[in-house]
């Protein structure tokens, strides 16, 4: 006989029973279960977690802002933490009236400027620098120059965010784009990817006497 596992519905429909039979000694047995399913499925972040004077919202609320933070609607944050999504607003009520706002990304500001939010708690996106048109081109010059000296040997020119970046890139080498690679024809360039990382190697061909490229 096969058992269905306790999926985020059938958790809701038992926080819902619990909820309209609070003081009834199976419901508070019930209660503590799912309090420690709580516990364990909450990320490692919060496992910590408890309100105080400074810090006056419950984990729970903590875990609906974190949410929300995170660009989750309560639609995603209530089956994940297994409750209906009328409660996570509900939870988002009492967050702005304990913190006395009357938005959530308030709420959201109000607990980062206080240093509320746990560390590693919010998915934050990685912040690609760019590099300015001066360093680029000085990257390029020396690159070349270092590649000119040994004539058909392949380099690393330049890293980039993408691999569509860095095609395009390649492209611009071979045909003269960039300075410091001119003329067009004396100079050979490609993309790369290597364990994630995009980049554009190139290498010299040389030239003849007359100038044209050798080879």
């Amino acid at each position: 006989m096969s058992v269905d596992r306790l999926g985020p519905p059938a958790l809701a429909r038992i926080r819902a029973s619990v909820e309209r039979n609070p003081r009834h000694p199976a419901a508070q047995t019930i209660q503590m279960l799912l309090d420690e399913i709580d516990r364990l499925k909450t990320p490692a972040a919060l496992t910590d977690w408890h309100p105080d004077a400074e810090r006056p919202l419950t984990r729970r609320q903590m875990e609906v802002l974190v949410g929300t933070a995170n660009g989750e609607s309560c639609e995603q944050i209530g089956p994940r933490l297994g409750i209906d999504p009328k409660s996570v607003r509900k939870h988002r009520q009492a967050i702005m009236r304990r913190l006395g706002v009357s938005s959530m990304p308030t709420a959201v500001a109000v607990c980062l400027v206080n240093g509320w939010v746990p560390s590693g708690a919010l998915r934050l996106p990685k912040h690609q620098r760019r590099m300015s048109t001066v360093v680029a081109r000085n990257t390029y010059r020396e690159r070349a120059a270092v590649l000119r000296r040994t004539p058909g040997e392949w380099g690393t020119v330049a890293l980039y965010d993408s691999g569509a970046t860095a095609r395009q890139s390649a492209y611009r080498l071979r045909t003269g784009a960039f300075k410091a690679f001119r003329p067009v024809g004396l100079w050979d360039a490609e993309a790369f990817t290597h364990d994630g990382t995009h980049g554009v190697r190139a290498r010299f061909k040389g030239v003849d006497e007359t100038g044209r490229a050798a080879g």
